[in-house]
């Protein structure tokens, strides 16, 4: 199973949004130890969104879901990004849940796949 850098993913994440949008303003945070890094997103410094990159196993730790919908229901954008492999099921149980919208995304969908595989 190959390794995910999360380091490479965030850069190239931010250097992503940031070229759509040159006003937000990005923090990454990446947790080495859970294996998972978010971007918290603010414009004009007004928080917007959050951005979950996931790895193989991140997804489902036990916080991970509540993350995703406490922000969601608090109005927030907020998009979770998986390995290609994850998207069925993790499409599935956030979708089950039936709560506000989350956008999913592989990195495969942003075209970095390729770049940030150890």
């Amino acid at each position: 199973m190959a390794q995910l850098d999360l380091e490479s993913a965030a850069r190239l994440r931010t250097k992503m949004l940031i070229d759509k949008n040159p006003g937000l303003e990005i923090d990454q945070s990446v947790q080495e130890e859970e294996g998972w890094a978010l971007l918290t997103l603010s414009e004009d410094g007004v928080l917007v969104g959050f951005e979950f990159l996931e790895t193989e196993d991140s997804w489902t730790r036990p916080d991970a879901l509540l993350q995703y919908f406490e922000a969601a229901n608090d109005g927030f954008y907020v998009a979770v990004i998986v390995p290609s492999q994850m998207l069925e099921d993790i499409t599935e149980l956030i979708l089950g849940m039936g709560e506000e919208p989350i956008i999913i995304f592989t990195y495969e969908d942003l075209a970095i796949e390729d770049k940030i595989m150890l």
